[in-house]
């Protein structure tokens, strides 16, 4: 399928490594401009060169998500860098997990603040230019934790669902201008994080690493983890002509591990 990405001008934030950067390099390999923001620089620096293989132009970006004036700057700089802005995917987001006892409300704040704020921020931020283009496409990140609760997943469950509610909101206020606000939920992930996650699980069970390896797997009905490279396909499509009737919706790519009926 054409996705007719070709010379787009895209922002992936935590585009740097896992999920960010299995996105940030489908989109080169669709011919697409790719700026990538994060706070690791030595793996801004190795993303870079590896989206810049893929013979388009690349450009990474140093700026604080949790601020209003970080999130503009983001923006700004892949419009300027680029002289366009076509597609947003945010996708960067904090690593904590707590249940309401043990989470402190800054904890708590943080998600909200590091996922649905940020998201929020970003597309008022990109509004301007994607109206320049035309048009355009933002696609947030959030996991399924919006959907189902884990043992310590209420920061998680917090941020996610209500970055699902803010979608639904905007994508209402800008559908008329041919921009689709969509998200796209990953469930458990073998991101860079899973090799702790393993020792931990197989600690936790007292088993060897294969076992708790497989004890992973069977929460999926596909028969293995999800990798980082099976959510970029989605991504990609949503941002691609072919989803303009497509937004407002959250998309689980969760190898039909989240065990409820959506309707």
């Amino acid at each position: 399928m054409e996705l007719s990405l070709k010379e787009k001008s895209v922002l992936v934030t935590g585009g740097n490594r896992g999920i960010g950067l299995a996105i940030a390099l489908a989109f080169a390999d669709e011919g697409a401009n790719v700026a990538i923001c994060g706070r690791d620089q030595a793996a801004l620096a190795t993303a870079k060169s590896a989206i810049e293989e893929r013979g388009v132009k690349a450009h990474t970006i140093a700026a604080d998500l949790f601020t209003a004036a970080g999130c503009e700057a983001a923006i700004k700089e892949t419009a300027d860098t680029f002289g366009s802005f076509h597609v947003l995917v945010s996708n960067a987001s904090t690593n904590i997990g707590g249940t309401l006892e043990t989470l402190t409300d800054d904890q708590a704040i943080e998600r909200v603040m590091g996922k649905t704020l940020a998201a929020m921020r970003l597309s008022r931020a990109a509004l301007p230019h994607l109206r320049a283009a035309g048009g355009g496409r933002i696609i947030c990140i959030g996991g399924t934790a919006a959907r189902t609760p884990g043992k310590t997943s209420l920061p998680s469950g917090l941020g996610n669902s209500s970055l699902v509610n803010f979608v639904k909101h905007f994508s209402n206020d800008v559908g008329p201008e041919n921009i689709t606000v969509n998200v796209v939920h990953p469930p458990f992930t073998k991101t860079d994080r899973y090799p702790a996650r393993l020792e931990a699980r197989a600690a936790q069970l007292g088993v060897s690493l294969a076992e708790a390896e497989a004890s992973f797997a069977a929460d999926f009905p596909i028969g293995r983890i999800v990798e980082p490279a099976d959510i970029a396909p989605m991504v990609l499509f949503l941002a691609s002509p072919h989803a303009a009737a497509i937004t407002g919706q959250a998309i689980a790519v969760d190898g039909g591990s989240t065990q409820m009926v959506t309707y």
